[in-house]
């Protein structure tokens, strides 16, 4: 293996949670899925299991790919709680999301698995309308190194302190359309083994879906990332992204409490970090 490739290595763990390994897509580090900014009704309750097998052999530094065959490979599962309440007037929605899965990488042998970092917080919504099919919700999480194998980088723990702070907006605009628009900033804490500091992550998601019925839904997501550039010591670890991805879900009802949704995701254009392609699962029991 080249100086180059072990030092690919070393930021493909760094920065492959903001390639598309998010601890959550629905609310955590970053990935928030389709209608996942609908404010339910107090005393509704969410179970959720998610499944994520993304897979990847490029690695991208400053735009340049310096890595070919990586041969990544990572199966994650995240259980998720949520519950809705009410805070005064408005509704908001306390989770905890637990993520854990495998990681493989071939070009180097490797292999870790165990728990990944826990994460919690909640979503506060100003404006709830289920009627119109109108909400906006603005959202707090805190991501905890609680993760296993951080000194290996495993994919699923980051070693360090999180705050992400979204802002999600709902508007139906007919009976079979409705879009989703999500910004986001997350801020880190400096690593807590290396002391490695990294800048805050901007990021926007665009969901289009139409409804195929009132159970069912297909949808199509771009989703963009800026920033999180990587320094130690004054020396570059990792360049700043601006990095683009697509995604397609398809999620229905079978019945009154069970959601099935099933999602293809590929990074399109990748200035830093791996390039990957993902195939998800989430069970969703509402009660």
């Amino acid at each position: 293996m080249t100086t180059t490739q072990r030092f690919a290595l070393r930021l493909c763990a760094a920065s492959l949670l903001a390639a598309g390994l998010s601890a959550s897509p629905a609310y955590a580090d970053v990935r928030p899925d389709p209608g996942d900014y609908t404010g339910l009704p107090a005393g509704t309750n969410l179970l959720l299991a998610y499944a994520q097998f993304p897979r990847g052999d490029k690695v991208y530094s400053k735009g340049n790919k310096v890595v070919d065959n990586l041969d990544l490979s990572v199966n994650a599962g995240i259980l998720r709680y949520v519950h809705f309440m009410k805070l005064g007037d408005y509704i908001i929605d306390p989770q905890i999301i637990v993520p854990f899965g495998t990681q493989k990488i071939g070009l180097s042998d490797s292999k870790t698995s165990g728990l990944g970092d826990v994460i919690f917080g909640a979503t506060l919504w100003t404006l709830a309308d289920l009627a119109k099919g109108e909400h906006l919700g603005w959202s707090v999480f805190f991501t905890a190194p609680t993760g296993g194998d951080k000194n290996q980088g495993f994919a699923l723990s980051n070693n360090r302190w999180a705050t992400d702070l979204q802002v999600g907006y709902i508007r139906k605009l007919s009976d079979k359309w409705t879009v989703d628009l999500i910004g986001e900033t997350e801020f880190y804490q400096d690593q807590r083994d290396t002391k490695a500091q990294k800048d805050p992550l901007l990021q926007a998601h665009g969901h289009l879906r139409y409804h195929l019925s009132d159970a069912t839904y297909v949808a199509a997501t771009y989703r963009h990332a800026w920033g999180a550039k990587e320094k130690l010591d004054g020396v570059e670890l990792a360049g700043a992204k601006n990095n683009g991805t697509a995604m397609l879900t398809w999620a229905s009802f079978v019945d009154k409490q069970w959601q099935v949704q099933l999602q293809y995701v590929q990074d399109l254009k990748i200035e830093e970090g791996p390039k990957t392609s993902s195939l998800q699962a989430r069970v969703l029991y509402v009660y």
